[in-house]
């Protein structure tokens, strides 16, 4: 088998000090971005389905003592 040499293909090695300091995500952000945009999205739905729903009961329940 063929040892492949990275250097060949012009990958650079970094130091520690490089490491630290790479931009980009990784699989613990994603999964604490995509929790938090999840827990949003349903928080929002919530509010949403609420302020709907009270908006329909009390119209409803106005429209029957003004009627």
């Amino acid at each position: 088998m063929k040892k492949l040499e990275l250097k060949d293909l012009g990958v650079q090695e970094m130091n520690t000090a490089e490491m630290t300091k790479v931009d980009g995500g990784g699989i613990l952000g994603d999964i604490i971005g995509n929790t938090v945009a999840t827990v949003a999205l349903g928080a929002g739905l919530i509010v949403y389905n609420t302020v709907a729903f009270l908006q329909f009961s009390l119209t409803k329940l106005l429209g029957l003592v003004l009627s």
